[in-house]
């Protein structure tokens, strides 16, 4: 693929404009579907309520942008290249998948500590309350980046003592890559444990609560039945919200060298490359 110094603009004005017709084709698509799911088969009223017009243009503002980013990815290199032709902008897109997997696990092995341990020390109180006050305390005053960058080197050694059962490149890369989101669980469930031990305090002095208490439901079924449905919007903000903090750690402990596998597609592994790069030759 030639340098963009010596392209026809028309191309690119090409590109962009088949990419626009494209992106704006797909949302038309895309929008009847939704249209059709929610009026028709759901009977849902499109009011005023929810924000409609907002999310059609940014809907549509997607579209046109992911179909002219992809037209013009067959022809030039938008992000350039790096120090041995690969283009930049595919290895951003393919770091997303990095991104999401650390995301996503180290979300699931969080919620059930936080939840559990939470609603337990607000609901219960007295010693409990205290054993997990000191189990979420001890673990915020250790430093994440010493114990995420231990137990890394320790299944580094793990997988070198054992290499028979690690022969693969993707065998050890996968390895290494769920033992960082299993540390980044343990280490990040704190927070939302505080947050939900506050709300469960809260909580159980509601009347709703007091009354399946006076009508004989043990502590159990009420956090289950009662606690824990009333604290589904905290989980679910909080989760959004700690999710791009996850994907934010990932690159940053990749670029300290304690993340995933140099060999594995991130953001962290690209700006640890290009800080490499421009100390060689800026």
């Amino acid at each position: 693929k030639p340098p963009l110094k010596h392209v026809n603009p028309n191309h690119v004005w090409l590109s962009v404009v088949l990419g626009i017709v494209y992106g704006l084709l797909f949302w038309l698509l895309l929008s009847f579907i939704l249209w059709f799911v929610l009026v028709r088969l759901y009977k849902f009223k499109l009011d005023d309520t929810v924000p409609w017009r907002t999310g059609w243009i940014t809907l549509a503002v997607i579209c046109v942008m992911m179909f002219v980013a992809k037209q013009l990815m067959l022809k030039f290199h938008i992000f350039g290249t790096d120090k041995i032709g690969g283009d930049v902008f595919y290895a951003s897109i393919k770091s997303i998948r990095t991104g999401l997997i650390i995301g996503i696990l180290t979300t699931l092995i969080t919620m059930p500590f936080a939840i559990l341990f939470g609603c337990m020390a607000g609901y219960l109180r007295g010693w409990v309350d205290d054993a997990i006050q000191y189990l979420y305390t001890t673990v915020s005053s250790v430093p994440g980046v010493l114990l995420i960058a231990a137990a890394v080197l320790i299944a580094d050694v793990v997988m070198q003592k054992h290499a028979d059962m690690f022969q693969l490149m993707d065998q050890r890369t996968d390895m290494r890559l769920l033992i960082l989101c299993c540390i980044l669980g343990i280490t990040s469930w704190t927070t939302l444990c505080r947050i939900l031990r506050g709300e469960a305090l809260k909580l159980r002095e509601q009347d709703f609560v007091l009354a399946a208490r006076a009508l004989g439901l043990n502590s159990m079924q009420i956090i289950i039945k009662h606690i824990v449905p009333n604290m589904l919007h905290i989980i679910l903000i909080s989760v959004v919200l700690d999710f791009s903090g996850l994907v934010l750690a990932e690159a940053v402990l990749s670029y300290v060298g304690v993340g995933v596998d140099p060999s594995t597609f991130s953001w962290g592994n690209m700006i640890n490359g290009a800080r490499m790069e421009m100390g060689r030759d800026p």
